[in-house]
């Protein structure tokens, strides 16, 4: 297509202004976690969308940072294609890891490192990269198109449900792009369908008054055994959730699926070097593992602590414990009822004491593979990159994908300029420039081909 090689002359002519747009993005701190400059980041999102040529506004929340509201119409155009991204980040910590200033955004090798460089600022200046393309060397966009930026994803998007109910009328199309994606393991591109959910929980329980000398633990309860024992009720030693029902409404996997899951590369040794395993869970290997990555309910102990933790020793006997557990989920499990059932599992057992607050709750989400925005990024995966893309079922991680796909009716893939090995969420953060080009390309050749599809 003519006026696609013209866009992709413009992305790789303007490619140093791409990687400045990603360079600008990281300099500004977000951290959704710990309320760091996300009215900030999210008033430089909206100067960079209005720079490429969107109108684009804030749309304030009752609660939480704003999300960003980004248009393009053009008068006739067949199809509607919405964007999904965030601007907020994971925190730095810890910094003595890192090689550079993680806001520093410093390049060397080829690659960009920054908190936040790959998840998800990238896909973000990528994004941005397209829109100017297209308007410099068209005039127009193929289609119309509607970006929604939030500032919660890395806290597991709390308030997006209430932007969905107050601004969902204002997100109508025809498909969805969501906020990350690229290359796989031998820089294969990849094309993922789905997320898990999430449930995310704390548990307490106090059992003094307050913390006292360890001789009193002849005569009183210590908060942290009677945690540890509530927890142990809650999964076998296989790692199944006992808790009655979990399992009720977990949806198969359709033969559609199958296939695919068949079919997807999987290195299981570079996958036991990468977690620092000899084996996986219950010995799981073959279709069974990519299965359970998939499309298995989880139930992971995040964090647990109780009295002291410093250095040297002191013999306190603690008066609470608490505990961090996510919980993922998998299509058509309800987190509210879940939590509910949790709570009844709890006082079932004896547990009535132990105190649960809901965090976060987040249905899972899976695009059909036969839905024909699956078929227009795996084509044009195969022209930007010449080889065979991976469909991968859902990715194991979770994330607001359920109010795109069923509250909003967006069928939505989530392609981009990913790439692995970008410690992502971890100290040195990096995205490498080359997949950060390449991976604008894939996006522009969605756009020029989603009228069509």
């Amino acid at each position: 297509m003519q006026d696609r090689d013209a866009v992709f002359d413009h992305i790789d002519a303007h490619s140093e202004e791409i990687v400045e747009r990603l360079v600008r993005l990281c300099r500004q701190p977000s951290v959704s976690a710990q309320n760091l400059g996300l009215e900030e980041c999210a008033r430089l999102v909206r100067t960079m969308m209005e720079e490429v040529g969107l109108s684009a506004e804030i749309l304030p929340l009752t609660e939480g940072p704003p999300v960003v509201l980004g248009r393009y119409e053009r008068p006739g155009a067949p199809k509607t294609l919405v964007f999904y991204n965030h601007y907020d980040v994971q925190p730095p910590e810890p910094l003595e890891l890192w090689e550079s200033d993680p806001w520093a955004a410093e390049i060397r090798d080829g690659k960009v490192y920054a908190r936040g460089a790959a998840d998800n600022k990238a896909n973000i200046a990528s994004r941005l990269s397209v829109v100017d393309a297209f308007l410099a060397t068209q005039g127009e966009l193929p289609c119309n198109l509607i970006w929604v930026v939030e500032g919660e994803e890395e806290t597991g998007s709390p308030h997006f449900p209430e932007f969905v109910e107050r601004y969902g009328s204002r997100v109508r199309g025809d498909g969805a792009i969501w906020e990350f994606g690229g290359l796989d393991y031998g820089d294969v591109p990849a094309v993922t369908l789905g997320l898990k959910g999430m449930l995310y929980v704390e548990l307490s329980v106090r059992t003094l008054g307050r913390d006292a000398h360890s001789a009193n633990a002849a005569i009183a309860e210590n908060p942290a055994w009677r945690l540890l024992r509530a927890l142990s009720t809650l999964q076998d030693g296989l790692g199944r959730i006992t808790v009655e029902g979990w399992y009720d409404e977990v949806r198969p996997f359709t033969p559609e699926e199958l296939e695919a899951l068949e079919k997807e590369p999987l290195d299981e040794e570079q996958l036991k070097r990468d977690l620092g395993i000899s084996q996986f869970l219950r010995g799981l290997t073959g279709l069974e593992l990519k299965k359970a990555l998939a499309g298995a309910p989880t139930a992971n102990l995040a964090g647990i602590w109780a009295g002291y933790t410093g250095e040297g020793h002191k013999t306190v006997l603690p008066a609470e414990a608490h505990a961090k557990m996510d919980f993922r989920l998998v299509p058509e499990q309800d987190p509210k009822k879940l939590a509910r059932l949790l709570r009844e599992h709890l006082e079932k057992h004896g547990f009535g004491d132990v105190q649960l607050k809901i965090q976060a709750e987040t249905p899972a989400a899976r695009t059909p593979i036969t839905d024909p925005i699956v078929k227009v990024a795996a084509e044009t995966a195969r022209e930007v990159f010449g080889k065979e893309p991976n469909i991968h079922v859902s990715s194991a991680g979770s994330g607001p994908l359920y109010y795109f796909t069923d509250a909003l009716k967006l069928p939505t893939v989530a392609i981009g300029c990913n790439h692995p090995y970008s410690n992502t969420h971890a100290p040195n953060e990096n995205q490498r420039i080359d997949v950060l080009i390449q991976g604008t390309k894939w996006i522009a050749a969605v756009v020029a081909r989603f009228p069509s599809a």
